[in-house]
């Protein structure tokens, strides 16, 4: 290093040493010379380093200073790196952890106890929670060259629980099923198809929707609705509120409807009793009575026990009856349907009609394409292929429209040969006023029958008594 800069040239470096300033003077100095023509790069860059400056060094800016005599003033030409601590490890949640369960308060005052929300619910392989992994973080030095070290971030431990998979490089948990999903207060991760509620549902529960199956331990009151894609168990009474499930519904207890309840299943339908009920499965009907509902079951129906009794109301299904008891002596008028219902007939004529036009069809725009592409020089060659597109979609369209006709005729013709031999089987009593349909056959009961079975015989409903 030249000693002659030491009269002209000052470096100050920060207290933290993470800082550099250099001072270039123009102050002629003491020996009479010019002292800037000692000011090259590479002595300014030996002067540094003599006084401790070694890294973080700005020589473009050394050299800008020098060029354009930027003199009699510091500029900072040295920094340090800082050394960067890493970041721990963190979950990100994509659902709501706490669930508020009062009820909300409207815009008018009025307080809605309908939608009150129970539980947080998730469908299958949704995303559920993230993990961002911790970071090592970065080392740094100071202007000394000083190394500095950094604290490295922590992982979380992975979570735990059920009703969830992870990806492989186990940053993303997924719900493996639809359902409810809950955080526990030791941070597992818990995912079911089953949601309980322990106390009523009414008008402080609110409405209860859910993707999989529920039990209700407690009663399901007026006003109220449950809807779920399983299957749903009450071990309570339903009052006049709305049921559906995509599973067996089961009432322990039995349910009053009060002409405004109504009971829906795409599967089976079991309960103690059901009264005043609009009711529709597509499985089979269990009960142990049924008074003045309307009940319309696509399978079998199944009311029995010592006082089983169908009256009142209008019972229907595609399959068989059997109760104990159909009717009373107050002769109620009770309306009794099974098998094959006429409607089914004129649905299945009509649909074969639709079919047979939509085949004639089909085979006039076969016939077009055919003839189409036998074209070879078309005067509007643009037009005419807008038109063969146009001839290609209504052929594929059809076609689809037809496979979807034929399917459905082919299961109402199904039906009618599984349930043309339905019949109802009366184990005790069959009392007056009963009107019975089966098979679009009608038959109305004027005595009282014990023990018989009722069945379309040929042209005629036939009550055959089961003790001969």
């Amino acid at each position: 290093m030249d000693t002659r800069l030491e009269e002209t040239v000052k470096v100050l470096i920060s207290e933290d040493s993470m800082e550099a300033r250099l001072y270039l003077s123009s102050t002629p100095p003491s020996w009479g010379e010019s002292a800037t023509d000692l000011y090259t790069v590479e002595n300014i860059m030996d002067f540094l380093k003599e006084k401790g400056v070694k890294a973080g060094i700005d020589k473009p800016l050394i050299q800008s200073i020098i060029i354009n005599k930027l003199y009699d003033t510091y500029h900072v030409i040295a920094k340090g790196k800082p050394a960067v601590n890493g970041t721990d490890g963190f979950f990100t949640y994509h659902f709501k952890t706490q669930i508020d369960n009062k009820p909300k308060v409207q815009a008018d005052g009025s307080v809605d106890y309908r939608n009150i929300e129970m539980y947080e619910s998730v469908t299958k392989d949704q995303e559920v929670v993230t993990y961002t992994p911790a970071t090592k973080g970065s080392f740094g030095y100071d202007v000394k060259n000083k190394f500095l070290s950094c604290i490295p971030g922590k992982d979380q431990t992975a979570l735990k629980g059920e009703g969830f998979y992870v990806s492989e490089d186990g940053n993303h948990y997924y719900s493996n099923l639809t359902g409810k999903i809950e955080l526990g207060q030791d941070n597992s991760l818990r995912i079911t198809n089953t949601l309980e509620i322990k106390t009523d549902v009414d008008m402080t529960t609110g409405d209860v929707v859910f993707g999989g199956d529920v039990i209700i331990h407690g009663n399901v009151m007026t006003g109220t609705s449950v809807r779920c894609k399983g299957n749903l168990t009450i071990l309570g009474s339903v009052e006049e509120a709305n049921i559906y499930a995509g599973g067996t519904i089961e009432i322990k207890a039995g349910m009053q409807g009060g002409h405004k309840g109504s009971v829906v299943s795409d599967a089976d339908v079991w309960g103690k009793f059901f009264e005043s009920t609009s009711i529709h499965c597509k499985g089979d009907f269990h009960a142990n009575s049924i008074m003045n509902c309307d009940l319309f079951c696509e399978s079998n129906i199944y009311v029995t026990g010592r006082f089983g009794i169908i009256v009142g109301g209008s019972t229907t299904c595609s399959g068989n009856i059997e109760a104990t008891i159909i009717g009373n002596l107050s002769e109620v008028k009770t309306m009794i349907n099974a098998g094959t219902n006429p409607n089914t007939i004129t649905e299945i004529s009509a649909l074969e009609a639709e079919i047979k036009d939509d085949e004639n069809k089909l085979e006039k725009l076969h016939e077009v394409r055919r003839k189409m592409n036998q074209i070879t020089n078309p005067t509007d060659a643009a037009k005419f292929q807008e038109t063969l597109e146009q001839i290609e979609n209504s052929i594929t369209a059809l076609s689809a429209e037809l496979k979807d006709k034929s399917a459905v005729l082919s299961q109402k013709l199904f039906l009618i040969s599984t349930y043309s031999s339905s019949k109802i089987n009366v184990m005790k009593f069959l009392y007056p006023g009963v009107y019975i349909t089966i098979n679009g056959l009608h038959y109305n009961s004027r005595d009282t029958f014990t023990n018989v079975t009722l069945k379309d015989t040929g042209g005629q409903v036939q009550v055959i008594n089961n003790f001969s």
